[in-house]
């Protein structure tokens, strides 16, 4: 019999056991142990592999799990972090025996959303580092089922959720940059509704605040590459004694190299640049980026984590994960 063509009848029937019953055995439903050891058995002689859209109508339960990105979608195919995590997720998921789907939308235009959710069946949601909406954050108050979100959210929305510690990467740029001499340090920050880029800004500020400084400049945009372009030659044209710059993403870091080469300067020499990240731009851009690194693995696997746990205990063991964002020492700073 060819691997695939088995089904969950063909195993009931090798196990001597009725279909419903090695439905339950293999899915962690009601049986015995014994009835789970035969089961087993017999899938393993067949090489049974369980088809998760099967398993949903057997069991008449619903193991699927939305990712929810409230992004424009070009913006989230074109995000390192975005689309890096949505394959991380997908693959721990996958594992956990649950069936991911994606869901994008727009951040005011999320009624639609709410739609697609109920009609899919999902038993929860994961929902990826977001820009800040209050339609948005309406409609996920009418969403009943376990939500988890990768990134921190706003603070009027208490979910549980799994992020990098952004203020103390922020901090540690501070001290980092300090350490290389650097007195007249600016920022280049993300967009000031997202949570990642006001953590981030916080720490570096505190950070240069031990260190009895402030920052010359700081610019709030888009993690994007054409934003650090923008910011760096309006602050080299400002302030010309900048010496030291934290841009918050590698993108950022990626146009604000660009900027900073086409002026004349060079890096590290002259202005130390420190990005956050660590992802492909990072060691491709010359000289190479000094960074601090997501873990986006680790960070997926604990997402998928806390919602399996709530989804069997019927409540949150963990609420909120902080991993550490380790520096990755380039030749930028």
């Amino acid at each position: 019999m060819e691997v695939g063509s088995v089904t969950i009848r063909d195993v009931a029937r090798l196990a001597g056991v009725a279909p419903s019953t090695a439905s339950r055995a293999l899915n962690g439903g009601s049986a015995s142990e014994k009835t789970r050891m035969k089961v087993r058995q017999a899938a393993q002689t067949l090489n049974f592999v369980p088809n998760q859209a099967a398993k949903q109508l057997t069991s008449g339960k619903s193991d699927i799990v939305a990712i929810m990105v409230p992004e424009e979608p070009d913006f989230v195919f074109r995000d390192a972090f975005i689309s890096g995590m949505i394959a991380q997720l997908a693959s721990t998921l996958t594992a956990a025996n649950l069936l991911p789907f994606l869901a994008l939308t727009k951040p005011h235009d999320a009624r639609e959303f709410l739609n697609v959710l109920k009609g899919s069946g999902a038993v929860g949601v994961v929902v990826i580092s977001f820009h800040y909406s209050k339609p948005f954050a309406d409609v996920l108050k009418q969403c009943d089922k376990p939500i988890v979100c990768v990134g921190t959210p706003d603070p009027a929305m208490r979910y549980p959720y799994v992020d990098v510690d952004n203020f103390q990467g922020g901090y540690d740029a501070a001290t980092l940059l300090h350490d290389r001499g650097c007195r007249h340090v600016a920022v280049i920050a993300g967009p000031t509704n997202m949570q990642a880029a006001v953590l981030r800004t916080r720490g570096v500020i505190a950070g240069l605040e031990a260190l009895d400084m402030e920052p010359v400049a700081i610019i709030h945009g888009e993690y994007g590459s054409q934003h650090g372009k923008e910011a760096m030659r309006r602050i080299l044209a400002e302030h010309p004694e900048t010496d030291g710059v934290f841009a918050q993403s590698d993108e950022i870091a990626a146009g604000t190299l660009h900027a900073l080469l086409d002026c004349g300067k060079r890096v590290p020499d002259d202005v130390a640049l420190i990005g956050f990240d660590d992802f492909h731009v990072a060691r491709v851009v010359s000289p190479g980026l000094t960074t601090f690194a997501q873990p986006l693995a680790a960070m997926a696997q604990t997402a998928t984590q806390m919602l399996s746990e709530r989804l069997e205990t019927g409540e949150w063991q963990r609420r909120a994960i902080l991993f550490p964002a380790p520096v990755v020492r380039r030749q930028s700073a």
